[in-house]
């Protein structure tokens, strides 16, 4: 039998060059590649989620508008956690570091992964059901509540590292 995967294992099996926070310079640096990830998986969204909206004017399905503007909020959260300051500087400035901030911390970043993990998974139903308009719609839902937690975790994420 194997052990169980500590969520530090888990985010360095998914983003090389993660460090788990361990070494104070290494903390804006963890901080960076985190944020970079979670982009990218946002960016792959919004990538089929304009896929979505081809096929959809395609075939002039009634959830077009819907479509676009969960688009647009892919790339508005893309761009707020790529372009958020470096290491959030109040956070990452103090002296010293408190082992239970640090597992919080690591818990954010896991759990902005695997949601964005799961928008992804969202856009590509949206994908798959472009001609089916009641299973459309329900996935549009499904999608828009996925897109709403997700930024209330990187709200809390944000807000817990500048240490509000």
């Amino acid at each position: 039998m194997g052990k169980e995967t500590s969520l530090v294992e888990k985010l360095e099996l998914v983003i090389p060059g993660f460090h788990g926070y361990k070494k104070k310079e290494l903390l804006r640096e963890d901080d960076r590649l985190v944020r970079g990830k979670v982009a990218e998986i946002l960016s792959q969204a919004r990538r089929e989620m304009e896929k979505a909206m081809q096929r959809c004017a395609m075939v002039s399905c009634a959830q077009l508008v819907a479509i676009d503007t969960m688009r647009k909020k892919l790339m508005a959260l893309e761009s707020r956690i790529l372009h958020a300051e470096a290491g959030y500087r109040g956070y990452f400035d103090r002296v010293k570091f408190k082992e239970d901030e640090i597992k919080k911390l690591i818990e954010y970043d896991a759990k902005m992964i695997e949601m964005a993990e799961e928008i992804l998974n969202g856009v590509k139903a949206i994908n798959g059901q472009i001609a089916n308009p009641q299973a459309l719609g329900m996935a549009v839902l499904n999608l828009d509540d996925k897109l709403n937690s997700f930024e209330e975790v990187l709200s809390r994420r944000m807000s817990f590292a500048v240490g509000e």
